[in-house]
C-alpha cells in the first residue's frame, strides 16, 4: 500500500471493485478538506482529466495543482458528496468507474441542483496497483435545465445581462407570502467550480 492508501492487494475481484468505489470517496473528502495532493492520488503519473468545460489536466502533479488552486481561491468553503454508481471490470487489468457528485456551496444548507456531476473513469492495474487512467466530468442536467440554457443563449449580450441583473435582485429579497425562498446566498459572478464539481 503506498503512502496514500490506493495501491491494492493481490488480484481478486472483489477487492478491484472496492478501490475503485473508494475512489469517489477518497476524492470527496480531498476536496471537503481542500487537499490537492490527497485530490490526485488515485490517478496515475500520466492521468488525463477533463473537467465538465472542457479544462484538460494531464499528469497527477497538474491535477494536484489545479485542484489546490481552486480548494485555494473560487471552491473555497464548498462541500461534495456522492459516490459510485457502478464498477465494471472490462479485463483483469481495465475497469471503468461511474460516479455522482453534489456541490454545496459556502453558506449554503443544501447542494445546488445545477452544480450536480457525473463522472466517468477509467483505471488500469499494473504491477498489482491500480490507478485511475483518464476521467470525464460532465454536468447532470435535467431537460427543463437543458431548454432554459437553450433559451439564454438565444438572447444577445444585453439580454442576457438583463437576467443576470434580474435573478441577483430575486435573490436579494424574499418572494412576498412565500417561505423558505432565497434560502440559498447569492453565487458570486466569477465562481465557476470545476472539478468534480463542480
Amino acid at each position: 500500500m503506498d503512502s496514500q492508501g490506493y495501491s491494492v492487494a493481490p488480484p481478486q475481484r472483489a477487492g478491484d471493485e472496492a478501490w475503485f468505489r473508494a475512489l469517489p470517496q477518497r476524492m470527496i473528502a480531498a476536496w471537503n478538506s481542500g487537499d490537492g495532493a490527497a485530490f490526485a492520488a488515485g490517478f496515475s503519473e500520466h492521468a488525463d482529466f477533463v473537467a465538465f468545460e472542457g479544462t484538460h489536466l494531464k499528469g497527477r502533479g497538474e491535477i494536484a495543482a489545479f485542484h489546490q488552486r481552486v480548494f485555494d481561491g473560487e471552491a473555497k468553503g464548498s462541500r461534495l458528496s456522492g459516490g459510485p454508481k457502478f464498477v465494471r471490470l472490462l479485463r483483469p487489468d481495465v475497469a471503468v468507474l461511474h460516479s455522482v457528485v453534489s456541490v454545496t456551496l459556502p453558506g449554503a444548507a443544501n447542494p445546488t441542483p445545477s452544480r450536480d456531476s457525473m463522472q466517468l473513469f477509467i483505471g488500469t492495474k499494473t504491477a498489482g496497483e491500480w490507478r485511475a487512467e483518464a476521467l470525464l466530468n460532465a454536468r447532470r442536467l435535467t431537460m427543463e435545465q437543458q431548454l432554459f440554457a437553450d433559451d439564454f443563449e438565444s438572447l444577445s449580450a444585453p439580454q442576457k445581462q438583463q437576467v443576470r441583473d434580474l435573478v441577483r435582485a430575486l435573490q436579494a429579497r424574499p418572494l412576498a407570502g412565500i417561505s423558505g425562498t432565497n434560502t440559498r446566498p447569492p453565487v458570486p459572478a466569477q465562481a465557476g467550480l470545476r472539478l468534480m464539481p463542480a
